[in-house]
């Protein structure tokens, strides 16, 4: 595949597919970056995952977000997740807006009762019933007439292992890196997570170092079609209103930091010297001043109303 250099202007750039950039696409507000809390929920009720614990912590800190491109393009990059999202879901036209749904499924689950969780689990199983098919054509080494299903454990085990991983690489990148004990912890707490996305019990790695060696499996894997490609293009030129002048520029030099070197190939999303810098003088700037922070801009409202919900038990 020919190599693609992201747009600087997504008014005059073209796509693989020959689309112009920016052409009848919906705009998303700033503002829906900042989601609001759930309803309270039952007093008392610790919900799925363990409270407090460094699951809860790092999933609560907005900094997660930056992580989302990321993740959603290891999930895509999979051929048989990346034909269900082509072929069965809005992403193509608002891949903005799909980010933010995914994300407020799971920040319900992370921090909201078990009903809530239980509801926001249910809710995205509902979407990914009607996921299924085959691949048209071959693709890497899935061949075609390949058959896909949301609800292959597999690909279910692929896209939680995305989240996990990536969530952890922008914590460690823009935070402090974790002990060796608080990485296990971490990654045992998110096995409750992920049942409630229906991966089974048995496909879970049962250690983070065997987490890892999993992740790594997949990799060879993953291969990039020109669709996906075109859904890459539009998550990576964000269109926001009010529009945040350099925010495309630093988005695609967080997420090219974040991607595993296969990925950043598949996408021809180089780590430039110039993305190096950008992503050293943000890390420097968060790492000194987000802690200083005032608590309501660092963390989502669900961290302090999750604590609320305990205390009133």
């Amino acid at each position: 595949m020919a190599a693609f250099r992201w747009p600087r202007s997504r008014h005059a750039a073209r796509n693989p597919l020959g689309e112009t950039a920016g052409v009848s696409r919906p705009r998303m507000p700033l503002r829906a970056a900042f989601p609001p809390p759930l309803p309270p929920g039952r007093a008392g009720d610790p919900g799925v995952v363990e409270p407090d614990g460094p699951f809860q912590r790092l999933w609560g800190d907005r900094l997660a977000l930056m992580g989302g491109p990321a993740a959603i393009l290891l999930q895509i990059a999979h051929p048989l997740v990346g034909a269900g999202v082509v072929e069965h879901s809005d992403y193509r036209s608002r891949p903005g807006h799909r980010l933010l749904a995914t994300l407020d499924a799971t920040l319900a689950i992370t921090f909201g009762d078990r009903e809530q969780a239980a509801a926001a689990a249910a809710a995205v199983g509902g979407r990914h019933r009607r996921v299924r098919g085959t691949l048209p054509s071959a693709v890497g080494e899935f061949p075609a007439g390949t058959p896909y299903s949301a609800g292959d454990p597999d690909l279910a085990l692929w896209v939680y292992a995305t989240l996990v991983r990536t969530s952890l690489r922008v914590h460690e990148r823009y935070r402090a890196p974790l002990g060796a004990a608080e990485r296990e912890r971490y990654y045992r707490e998110s096995k409750a997570f992920a049942l409630t996305f229906r991966v089974p019990p048995g496909h879970l790695p049962g250690s983070w170092a065997q987490f890892c060696a999993y992740f790594d499996s997949v990799l060879p894997r993953l291969a990039v079609t020109p669709a996906v490609l075109d859904v890459a293009r539009d998550l990576l030129v964000p269109r926001l209103t009010p529009p945040v002048p350099g925010a495309g520029v630093l988005l695609r030099a967080v997420t090219a930091d974040l991607l595993p070197d296969a990925a950043r190939r598949s996408y021809s999303l180089p780590l430039t010297a110039a993305r190096r810098a950008q992503v050293a003088a943000l890390t420097a700037a968060t790492r000194r001043l987000w802690p200083r922070a005032p608590r309501a801009l660092r963390e989502v409202p669900h961290v302090r109303q999750c604590e609320e919900r305990l205390r009133a038990g």
